[in-house]
């Protein structure tokens, strides 16, 4: 390693701040700019591209950042400062993504770096550490150019530089190819779902939708249902948090409110730890985020981390929703994912406005209308294989994920060379 070399950041990089983009132009409603916020970093770095926040105003328009710029978040509001001076790439899309000020933009100053490792070198653990120990702000965590600028590490060659960006950014990108088909494979299963039963378009007897091709709906309480369906409650269908046994003091694994997404059926991540009370759970039980925001947000998951019968707890702050025998895990998650349910729940939450929670008996007390079980069956078999094949690109991703992490620090210190 002799041909590497001690040096600072801020002879080789600057760091931009951006624009301070005025409120009065946030947007809920997608427009074609995306204005970046430090949600959108991954922990541990890399673009996260969901929860997107959209600008409807002027600006100027050297703040519109191209495909391949690496950005680090300047601001966090964790207690651990858990995305705080991370970097990610700006992917290509047909979107404009915007630099605001609590964004840099790392700027290249000299020929002997290549962008791309430089983006892994503020991925690194070490670089993130020396950053969140050097950060001002309590509640909210704030760096600064001049901290990252002062950061030092050694360099290798400029050869060396791009075989190891290369080498991680193979990973990065089958992991968010990953992610990608996830993210396809949860659309088409709300979208089935609400085609059989919401739109009533299962397919009849000669597999035709069944209510545009004049099946045959009956009137209920709730409204015309199709013809040997009920209208129920959803605790016809459910039980809500089911009586589970693990003894106290015994080493399990604990989801916590973190590794439920907004966006996706998969737990996200789980630590083992000491059982002392919370909610417990099984695969194929269902998450849901019972608590503001995270209700409003749309925080749900579809278990299946563990081990056949194991039985693992989590946070008091989510109720766990598992299917009777006359229904199945694959129709009670995108309920509970839709719209109309969360909008449902959100009306019904009770308490104190920063703490208001959904009570379980507004869950079991859902009015909906109840499939017959043959219907449920063919449901399922259609459905099934969208999870199965989420649930392996999930595990997929995690070894993939596990392997980068490990390479990185290795890659970035010299201790492992690209050559071995």
């Amino acid at each position: 390693m002799s041909d590497w070399k001690e040096k600072t950041l801020g002879n080789l990089i600057d760091v931009k701040h951006g624009w301070a983009f005025k409120g009065e132009f946030f947007s809920d409603n997608p427009t074609e700019n995306v204005l970046l916020t430090p949600v959108n970093f991954h922990i541990g770095g890399g673009f996260k591209d969901d929860k997107f926040k959209y600008y409807d105003g002027d600006f100027p328009k050297e703040y519109i950042l191209k495909a391949g710029d690496v950005i680090v978040t300047m601001t966090d509001l964790s207690k651990d400062g858990d995305t705080l001076g991370y970097s990610a790439k700006i992917p290509k899309s047909n979107k404009s993504f915007l630099h605001n000020q609590r964004l840099g933009l790392v700027i290249s100053l000299s020929q002997d770096i290549d962008i791309n490792f430089i983006h892994w070198l503020l991925r690194t653990r070490n670089y993130q550490k020396t950053i969140v120990g050097s950060c001002s702000g309590s509640t909210v965590k704030h760096t600064s150019p001049t901290k990252i600028r002062d950061y030092v590490f050694l360099l290798p060659p400029l050869e060396e530089q791009k075989q190891i960006a290369d080498v991680l950014s193979c990973l990065d990108a089958k992991i968010e190819n990953l992610r990608r088909q996830n993210e396809t494979l949860e659309a088409i299963a709300q979208t089935l779902f609400k085609h059989w039963f919401i739109d009533f378009e299962f397919p009849d007897a000669d597999g035709k939708p069944y209510k545009s091709s004049g099946g045959e709906m009956v009137d209920s309480a709730i409204g015309d249902i199709p013809e040997g369906w009920e209208a129920g409650k959803l605790e016809d269908l459910i039980t809500v948090n089911p009586r589970e046994s693990i003894k106290s003091g015994q080493i399990v694994k604990y989801v916590d409110m973190r590794a439920l997404s907004t966006s996706s059926m998969e737990v996200t991540g789980y630590v083992t730890r000491e059982f002392t009370s919370g909610s417990k759970f099984r695969n194929e039980d269902i998450l849901l985020a019972r608590i503001t925001p995270c209700l409003e947000n749309g925080k749900t998951a579809f278990v299946s981390i563990l081990d056949s019968n194991e039985v693992a707890f989590g946070s008091t702050e989510f109720i766990v929703l598992r299917a009777k025998e006359n229904c199945c895990p694959e129709y009670i998650y995108p309920l509970a994912r839709s719209p109309y349910f969360r909008d449902f729940a959100v009306k019904n939450m009770t308490g104190t406005s920063g703490r208001q929670r959904i009570p379980n008996d507004v869950i079991l007390n859902y009015k909906l209308s109840i499939p017959d079980i043959e219907t449920i069956k063919r449901y399922q078999k259609l459905s099934r294989p969208l999870f199965l094949k989420t649930n392996a690109n999930h595990k997929q991703i995690q070894t993939l994920t596990k392997t980068r992490d490990a390479l990185l620090p290795k890659l970035m210190s010299g201790q492992l060379r690209v050559k071995e």
